[in-house]
């Protein structure tokens, strides 16, 4: 497991079979499934880290190099997908909020 650097570029080929972990509001967070997200993105600027999109139930996240659609995650000791994941925080305290 490896932390996830935002300010880095992402190896979108290689990386499938590591997982990551970052923070959201001190509390660490384990992305499982991931991928390269290239879909729609909204045009509000955020810094690497930051939460763009919430569509389809999938958390965007923008990197470096890109963005990152997670669809599993680790948070608390317990998986949840993304969609689990959203309705337990809230998209109000997701969307626009950083991983760091």
């Amino acid at each position: 497991m490896e932390k996830l650097d935002f300010n880095k570029d992402f190896n979108f080929i290689n990386k499938h079979n590591v997982s990551y972990y970052a923070y959201l509001n001190n509390k660490e967070v384990i992305f499982l499934s991931y991928k390269k997200y290239e879909g729609i993105i909204t045009l509000q600027y955020l810094e690497n880290g930051g939460i763009t999109s919430l569509i389809d139930n999938k958390i965007i996240i923008k990197l470096k190099n890109g963005y990152l659609e997670i669809s599993k995650l680790k948070y608390m000791n317990r998986e949840y997908s993304s969609k689990e994941f959203i309705k337990l925080i809230g998209e109000k305290n997701l969307i626009n909020n950083y991983f760091k």
